[in-house]
């Protein structure tokens, strides 16, 4: 059974929803989106997830920590159902230090196929669990920005945070 928790996150200015099975947290949709996220989840697990607070209690309590700048590493047990490659990419990106960034290249040579730029691009966009999995660390090659499944204004607001307090720990 999946089940699933709405919060706000107030640096945000909205919610988040996140989502966990018996083997761990497996999904956060940034938009808050109820219809978005119960959609995203039938697709990627097959099966309809239930409401259910009280059972992600600890996911969002450090969740809201991260974005109020007083947790740099998540302790969480993630569950994550991708292709070889892809669970490569996901691995490599929770290697990627709190405060830096990389660029989608480093990231497809960490993966271990330095000419997989684009697949590489690729996993960061279906990332099932961005923020603990950190995708919004890696930007383009020229240093722009790039783009991000929350917006690129989250993007933009979880990098100066992490710029912020990365030596405060």
């Amino acid at each position: 059974m999946i089940f699933y928790s709405k919060f706000y996150i107030p640096q945000l200015k909205h919610s988040l929803i996140a989502a966990k099975n018996e083997f761990g947290l497996c999904y956060i949709h940034l938009s808050g989106s109820d219809r978005g996220f119960l959609k995203a989840v039938k697709n990627y697990l097959n099966e309809k997830p239930v409401r259910k607070d009280k059972e992600l209690t600890e996911e969002v309590r450090q969740i809201r920590e991260y974005f109020a700048g007083k947790r740099r590493n998540f302790e969480l047990k993630v569950y994550l159902k991708g292709t070889g490659f892809r669970n490569r990419v996901w691995q490599a990106l929770a290697e990627t230090g709190y405060g830096e960034t990389i660029s989608y290249s480093e990231l497809a040579k960490r993966s271990g196929s330095s000419k997989a730029v684009r697949a590489a691009a690729s996993g960061c966009a279906v990332n099932p669990v961005p923020v603990v999995i950190p995708c919004h660390r890696v930007i383009a090659k020229d240093g722009s920005i790039g783009g991000f499944g929350g917006g690129i204004k989250m993007k933009e607001i979880m990098l100066k945070l992490e710029k912020v307090n990365r030596d405060k720990y």
